[in-house]
């Protein structure tokens, strides 16, 4: 019975860190905004849980379901994996002191950057909201359960090579017609609908074509992914995939 209780002990108090890792007092606050608002009916349970950010399952006042993002205020760390991203973005010139203005800052660009490839008509989350530290947008999935990522899937050969196709496709109109990069494309964030549909995700990190860093950005990516496609056991080349990415196919 006490190593039950002491257990539960340990499990209540690993919850109540998490929990107030993500819903400090200002987190709340902007979260009662969007819910007093109409913005959001209800927020429920965790989706995805990374370092910097935790993704809820929500609903609308007419039953749609939306991915509601909150960056956490708490890991120092964040910025300075963040600031290559922002060199010369006019949101960033003034690098903030108070780090969680950066981070609200942040959610600022991924809202904007999913706004401008969402209406470039490219296969990403539709954002809806946006305010300090919290991101409202599309959810991709059903009854809150969400599509599954590129390396969480088995394929066959035949469906790698689709899934080649149309993502070497949506890099490229990312790059010629939005004018946009994917800072830090992989396996990880990018989600296969049932139909073999490909979304991109976590668009903070998208830099436009003219950042000093966007082609090293786009040329990482692309090895990136083809290094994924090769263990899985579709023969691709980085240096080809590249050249269609920025030409076209």
């Amino acid at each position: 019975m006490r190593e039950r209780e002491q257990r539960y002990l340990e499990k209540r108090s690993e919850l109540d860190e998490s929990l107030e890792e993500v819903f400090d007092r200002q987190t709340l606050m902007s979260l009662y905004d969007m819910l007093n608002t109409k913005k959001l009916k209800e927020v429920r349970g965790v989706v995805s849980s990374g370092k910097e950010s935790r993704v809820y399952h929500g609903l609308g006042w007419n039953g749609e379901e939306y991915a509601v993002k909150i960056y956490l205020v708490s890991s120092a760390e964040f910025r300075r994996n963040r600031l290559p991203y922002v060199v010369n973005v006019p949101r960033f010139k003034k690098i903030p002191k108070d780090f969680r203005r950066f981070v609200y800052l942040w959610s600022e660009r991924e809202y904007s950057n999913l706004s401008d490839s969402y209406n470039a008509g490219l296969p990403v989350p539709k954002p809806f909201h946006q305010h300090r530290n919290i991101l409202v947008m599309q959810f991709l999935g059903e009854k809150g359960v969400r599509l599954p990522l590129l390396h969480e899937e088995k394929f066959e050969l035949d469906e790698l090579e689709k899934l080649y196709e149309r993502l070497v496709d949506v890099l490229g109109r990312m790059y010629r017609n939005a004018g946009m990069v994917h800072g830090d494309l992989s396996q990880y964030n990018i989600m296969v609908g049932r139909g073999l549909e490909v979304y991109l995700i976590d668009l903070a990190q998208a830099v436009r074509r003219d950042h000093p860093l966007a082609e090293t950005f786009l040329r990482h990516g692309t090895q990136v992914l083809c290094g994924f496609f090769n263990k899985a056991g579709l023969r691709v080349d980085p240096a080809s995939t590249l050249e269609m990415v920025r030409r076209g196919a």
